[in-house]
């Protein structure tokens, strides 16, 4: 699925989840963010637990990364937040990086 976090396009180690963004397919980042959110907390996309309204507004997110008005990528844009004690940063580079909370 293009845009979505797949497995050619996310890494997995104990301490961090990597996803990218595409900006030409059909999803919007911030629906890119909150499957890669779903996948790393092992829980359904559709589980409430997955939800960027605390922490950021999607539509906001969707807008900051939007490509420039010439067509260039925002890359040098970056945007960090907590969702559930995930630590989310997105570049404007499509690259989103997930940590979970550390174990206690």
């Amino acid at each position: 699925m293009t845009g979505y976090a797949s497995p050619a396009s996310q890494s997995r180690s104990p301490s961090v989840y990597r996803a990218t963004h595409d900006p030409t397919g059909p999803a919007t980042l911030s629906t890119t963010v909150i499957h890669a959110l779903a996948d790393c907390m092992g829980v359904d996309v559709t589980d409430s637990r997955v939800s960027l309204y605390d922490s950021v507004d999607p539509d906001a997110l969707d807008k900051l990364f939007r490509p420039r008005h010439d067509g260039t990528p925002r890359s040098g844009a970056t945007l960090s937040f907590h969702v559930n004690g995930y630590h989310v940063r997105v570049s404007g580079t499509g690259e989103i990086v997930i940590e979970p909370p550390a174990r206690r």
